[in-house]
């Protein structure tokens, strides 16, 4: 019996260490939400190297990084939109408009925070941001995994839509009882 129980902790074990490494990356500096301005809502990393391509083990990394996030990325570079900084400082500007719930990731070189190039990924609340800026130096290139996504209107606009849908209804009634009258 102690035999068995020896045998299948030991699998267990490297059950655990084949499945802790899916992901080669390492962390060599703490992210900060506040690395990004405006200030992200999350972030993952500083992890070790350019994570942003599609070569090898980085599209896991980049997967495993984003789930930290909350966003489950399908691995599809296809899909993406990547652009390197503008001239000036360490703007990012995407194609599209930030809007929602987005999700970024951001190279910078060995010239960035404490040294070492790294990549962090961050999470977004983004309110029609056109631009965003990384307040480190050593800014690189950056990849727009998605945008726009799980926004929820305000009870505002929710209560203004209801009063609409309200007012409408209203008139229509009224205009059905005058045609009604005139008829008749």
């Amino acid at each position: 019996m102690n035999k068995f129980l020896k045998a299948a902790l030991a699998g267990a074990a490297l059950v655990t260490l084949s499945a802790g490494s899916a992901s080669a990356a390492t962390v060599v500096s703490p992210c900060n939400a506040t690395d990004i301005s405006p200030d992200a809502v999350a972030c993952s990393g500083w992890y070790d190297g350019n994570l942003l391509n599609a070569a090898g083990t980085h599209v896991q990394d980049q997967k495993d990084a984003l789930a930290l996030l909350g966003f489950n990325w399908d691995g599809d570079w296809a899909a993406i939109d990547s652009t390197k900084i503008a001239p000036v400082g360490s703007t990012y500007d995407f194609a599209a408009l930030l809007n929602g719930d987005t999700w970024v990731g951001i190279h910078k070189g060995k010239g960035g925070k404490d040294g070492f190039e790294s990549t962090a990924f961050f999470k977004l609340d983004a309110h029609s941001l056109d631009t965003f800026v990384l307040d480190l130096n050593g800014g690189s290139d950056a990849v727009l995994y998605s945008t726009g996504g799980g926004t929820v209107p305000e009870p505002a606009t929710w209560a203004m839509l209801i009063a609409g849908f309200g007012l409408t209804g209203a008139a229509m009634r009224r205009r059905r009882e005058a045609v009604a009258l005139t008829v008749a």
